[in-house]
């Protein structure tokens, strides 16, 4: 039995004493009383069993794309074609292998280690492909507007010299080949060069962006895309231009005077000379000549723009 004190139960009415009424209307009084006062207690009771009716929860955000789950999932391929269409590779993240054992760990190490390498070769290659294309788009831009002339300076190439460090046959030629190189960036993320897009150029005037793209495709076939591979394909596709045959000698009466050498074939003789004795030094003066002419022709070129 518990020791808690009992509460007293309600006084019961008597009733049939004298006959009197008014004790039966107090009885029915105090029954509706007590039945009144039982369902009070049970409801009591029931609203402290039960638990806290939850609170109204705040209105849900509306769902957008950012936010959804469905629309997160679908934005990843999103992501990830938007990469692949850029042509930059993201740098693989760094995790541990599963395994404790020293050599497998090395390996999953190592696989990581050239997977980073390969990734930055090719974002280099990609990045110096757009640099060329961003370079060639304000170049082009400053040319034809003109606008050297209004940083006071005579010339375009002075311009690009003075204030960005290009020679004036650089920018001329960057100019020259972005066509080609516009044609190329959705087909190849490798590095392009201005000097090997220069075949391409007749090709792309004569023939449109899609004979580049097939040129530059079966070039790449057999390997490193060249100024030579590239003569080569566009030859086996139609796209080069005829070379002229000669024509027949013509024989003339007479004995034909002996042409005299030009400066080039004097310098040509002097290096040859020079071999019999030392021949490094006709080497490096040799490679000196060579990389002179390669200049002077890229800057002969420039100028005819």
């Amino acid at each position: 039995m518990s020791s808690s004190r009992k509460k007293d139960p309600p006084v019961i009415p008597v009733i049939g004493q004298g006959g009197d009424s008014s004790r039966e209307e107090q009885l029915r009084q105090w029954e509706e009383e007590e039945r009144q006062r039982r369902e009070a207690e049970r409801l009591r009771s029931e609203q402290q069993a039960a638990p806290p009716p939850p609170t109204a929860p705040p209105p849900a955000p509306v769902p957008t794309q950012a936010t959804a789950p469905e629309s997160v999932a679908a934005a990843e391929p999103v992501v990830s074609a938007r990469v692949a269409a850029a042509g930059y590779l993201p740098m693989p993240e760094f995790t541990e292998p599963d395994s404790a054992d020293p050599a497998e760990r090395l390996e999953f190490y190592s696989r990581g280690i050239f997977a980073v390498q390969y990734a930055a070769r090719a974002n280099h290659e990609r990045a110096e492909q757009q640099k060329l294309i961003g370079l060639g788009l304000r170049l082009r831009a400053v040319k034809e507007e003109e606008l050297h002339k209004t940083a006071g300076f005579d010339t375009f190439g002075d311009l690009t010299e003075d204030r960005f460090s290009i020679k004036k046959h650089q920018a001329n030629n960057i100019i020259r080949v972005l066509g080609v190189a516009q044609a190329l960036e959705d087909i190849t993320t490798q590095e392009l060069k201005e000097r090997p897009l220069r075949v391409l150029v007749p090709i792309l005037e004569t023939h449109g962006s899609q004979a580049v793209r097939e040129t530059w495709k079966e070039a790449a076939r057999h390997g490193n895309v060249t100024d030579t591979a590239l003569k080569q394909a566009a030859n086996f596709l139609g796209y080069a231009p005829p070379k002229e045959l000669p024509g027949p000698e013509k024989k003339e009466s007479g004995q034909k005077p002996a042409a005299q050498p030009s400066e080039s074939e004097k310098v040509v003789e002097r290096i040859r000379a020079l071999a019999e004795k030392d021949l490094a030094r006709a080497r490096r003066e040799a490679e000196a000549l060579e990389s002179a002419v390669r200049e002077l022709l890229e800057e002969l070129a420039g100028n005819l723009e």
